[in-house]
């Protein structure tokens, strides 16, 4: 179906991988650029993705042939209660008797999803993009704040969709709203502070939210 094969380099260690090359060519008119043009790139059939993360573009790769994609890892799962008056979210973890399954850790997952949707703003892959974002709205509504961890990992997540996406992108905007909902959380933690002392695109989006938001925000 698909004949011929192009090289992927990821990473800063370039992590080598193999798709085919009209099904790459296929998914955007950017990424068929890379594959069809009369550089060297094009003639050797090698593409260098040094800015993208090795794990997420094996779930692009997965995307690609499949059309959806899952993260595996060995994060520990514990249950929490479903909150009143709401169900599961479409497509999250299933309910068992008035508790889901999460992961203990859901911020490496939450990052992975993040760089998927870069990506796929990047090269113009709207399907995958969307296919992301409701993965990470998803988890997003099911974590539950509770220290430093989850301060840390939040602060990550935000600092990361602030240095990857387009100014106002919506999930820049959800995040300054979720902040400004936990903000107590996150108000003395250091790598807060430090994020913020130098981003101030965000510091605009937060400032619009300032007076605090009484109910947790969603991603639409």
């Amino acid at each position: 179906m698909f004949d011929g094969t192009v090289t992927l380099y990821v990473g800063r260690d370039r992590k080598k991988m193999e798709i085919h090359k009209k099904l790459f060519a296929s998914i955007s008119p950017e990424l068929d650029k890379h594959v069809n043009n009369d550089m060297k790139e094009g003639a050797e059939g090698i593409i260098y993705f040094p800015d993208e993360g090795e794990f997420a573009l094996t779930l692009f790769s997965e995307w690609a042939y499949t059309r959806g994609y899952t993260i595996v890892d060995s994060t520990p799962v514990v249950k929490t209660p479903v909150p009143q008056s709401s169900n599961p979210p479409f497509g999250g973890p299933p309910a068992h008797g008035g508790y889901l399954e999460v992961k203990a850790d859901p911020w490496p997952s939450l990052r992975t999803h993040l760089e998927l949707y870069a990506f796929s703003d990047k090269f113009n892959i709207p399907t995958l993009k969307l296919l992301a974002k409701s993965k990470f709205s998803t988890e997003m509504n099911l974590v539950d704040l509770k220290g430093k961890t989850d301060a840390d990992g939040l602060t990550s997540i935000i600092e990361y969709a602030y240095n990857n996406l387009p100014d106002s992108d919506p999930i820049q905007k959800f995040l300054a709203q979720f902040v400004s909902w936990t903000l107590e959380l996150l108000q003395e933690r250091d790598e807060f502070i430090k994020f913020i002392s130098t981003q101030p695109e965000f510091i605009k989006d937060l400032l619009v939210n300032l007076k605090g938001l009484a109910a947790r925000p969603t991603l639409a």
